[in-house]
């Protein structure tokens, strides 16, 4: 058969393929309807992140809006040092209110961050099983009878967000420092020394105590004494005492001195960060005076090492004129009269021979009777081998297992171990001295020339926070007899004086002082805070659920 033919047009639609825009519509539908999906998907997630970016913008303001409050209740505290003692009687408008126990009618105040949206309400949180703070009894109430602290809550709020801070106060303390000393000199009873127990004229105990009881900034350097011996008139000349710190000398934690240093050598001051590793980490010592700067000086060749933050220009802390606010804690079995002996025995006493348990608010006062003439430096064991018994002195020893404050009128001296078991603490708080007793006999009456006697200790170990509110921490006899041992402090030593304890000549006692770390979060029962002093933020942390 012939092969048919066909013409052009027929011939070409059937070679070519078969159309295909209905294929690459469906496929571009199919694309768009991906597309608007993965579009609403984006929308929708980025929806959702705004959300949890504005929750968590409100976390932050809220937070800063309770930080904001604690900061507010700190400012009025360095306008008003009694702040705290209003309680929530304070001038409004304020956001200062009673606790809340978080169930029930919410009466707490309220006030607005500036330029925020964010409010604040702090809230001040009872001590001691109070039920609310109480502007009669403020420091029963607040202050945690203690650690001498108070707390407050803090709580800011914006829209539905809440955030809650909790801050405790504490006031710059004594025990913030291993060793603090009102003034770098000699006590002026000391001065007796000098006139080797001859009366003079003028008096130079007298003189020491109008000439030399200033720092050395407001002139102590220029005063001087030129007297006679009465009878004799023989001439003698004095200067103000100046106690060196020198080579070999450690302050192993901070120091504070209203004072300025003397030094002689390469003492150091503070921890090094081995030694603050080993007592767990603890913060850099503070070693601080409120001298100038450079805040010391030497005249025979000084290089001190401050492995703490040395500071000069700091604060003048006063200390209090007496003790007498403790004996109001004392229980009446506990406040004696004149001459006491109290041996520490675990969790008993022994005072004056009779047995009796550790007194409940942690305080013991011992005042004075009779008193007469007191401690004399040239004799401090008259005949009949005491101080005068009418004398408000207690005398200490053994050891203690529960917290315990010794307040006196008169002298503290320490005649033996004092030691501590467990986590108790103990504080000597004299209005005159600290003594560590060293019988002697001496040479002459009066005289600078002796030897040890029997009672004598070797090495003294003492786990205590001392503070002589009036004179001095020293050593009976320091300045004659044979060398002794060390004198090792677990604790805290506090003084208006710098308190001798041994001599270059070879008397007296090594010091080997070690600061207990445990003072920085709290103190034995009622320890004396500076006149005045300071309120500092001494914790700070988030309280989870907010309130």
């Amino acid at each position: 058969m012939p092969v048919s033919s066909c013409t052009a047009p027929r011939c070409t639609a059937a070679a070519q393929p078969r159309d295909e825009r209905g294929f690459i519509l469906v496929v571009t539908m199919l694309v768009l309807l991906i597309a608007s999906i993965l579009a609403v998907a984006t929308l929708t997630a980025a929806d959702g992140d705004l959300a949890g970016s504005r929750v968590d913008v409100d976390a932050k303001i809220a937070l800063a809006a309770a930080e904001a409050g604690i900061n507010d209740y700190r400012a009025h505290l360095v306008l008003d040092d009694n702040y705290w003692s209003k309680c929530d009687d304070v001038p409004q408008p304020s956001a200062v209110s009673q606790a809340w126990p978080g169930t029930g009618p919410d009466a707490r105040r309220w006030l607005a961050v500036p330029d925020s949206r964010a409010v604040y309400s702090i809230e001040l949180i009872p001590a001691n099983g109070a039920s609310a703070c109480n502007p009669a009894s403020a420091a029963a109430t607040l202050l945690d009878k203690t650690t001498g602290t108070f707390t407050i809550r803090s709580t800011g709020v914006v829209g539905t967000t809440r955030r809650t801070v909790i801050a405790t106060f504490k006031r710059a303390g004594f025990l913030d420092w291993i060793y603090f000393t009102d003034y770098e000199t000699l006590d002026p009873a000391w001065y007796a020394t000098k006139a080797g127990g001859r009366a003079t004229s003028p008096d130079i105990v007298g003189w020491a105590s109008r000439s030399c009881v200033r720092y050395y900034r407001d002139g102590r350097g220029a005063q001087s004494y030129a007297g006679t011996f009465v009878p004799g008139g023989e001439p003698l000349t004095a200067s103000c005492g100046e106690i060196r710190f020198v080579t070999g000398d450690v302050v192993a934690g901070p120091l504070h001195s209203n004072d300025e240093l003397l030094i002689c050598g390469t003492p150091r001051f503070g921890r090094t960060a081995a030694e603050r590793a080993a007592a767990g980490d603890v913060p850099v010592d503070q070693v601080e005076v409120a001298a100038p700067a450079p805040g010391w000086r030497t005249t025979c060749g000084g290089s001190p090492t401050f492995a703490g933050n040395w500071t000069p220009d700091g604060p003048v802390l006063g200390l209090p004129a007496s003790n007498g606010s403790l004996r109001r804690f004392a229980e009446p079995d506990y406040v004696f009269s004149g001459r006491t002996e109290i041996v520490l025995g675990g969790a008993t006493l022994t005072v004056n021979g009779a047995s009796m348990p550790f007194p409940p608010d942690g305080v013991i006062y011992v005042a004075n009777a009779v008193c007469g003439q007191g401690y004399q430096p040239l004799d401090p064991y008259p005949a009949g081998g005491s101080t005068p018994p009418g004398c408000g002195d207690a005398w200490v020893r053994g050891t203690y297992s529960k917290d315990l404050t010794i307040a006196t009128e008169g002298d503290i001296i320490i005649n033996g171990d004092v030691t501590h078991t467990g986590d108790s603490m103990l504080g000597l708080i004299p209005n005159n001295f600290a003594r560590i007793y060293h019988p002697a006999v001496h040479s002459a009456p009066g005289s600078t020339s002796c030897t040890n006697s029997a009672g004598t200790m070797d090495d003294v170990r003492i786990d205590a926070a001392i503070l002589a509110l009036r004179d001095s921490f020293t050593v009976d006899n320091y300045y004659c007899g044979a060398k002794l041992g060390t004198i090792t402090v677990n604790g805290a030593i506090a003084q208006r004086f710098r308190g001798p304890v041994g001599t270059s000549g070879g008397s007296g006692y090594l010091k080997n002082y070690n600061y207990d770390d445990r003072y920085r979060i709290r103190n034995p029962p009622h320890f004396l805070d500076p006149v005045p002093g300071s309120w500092k933020i001494q914790r700070f942390t988030e309280q989870k659920p907010a309130r």
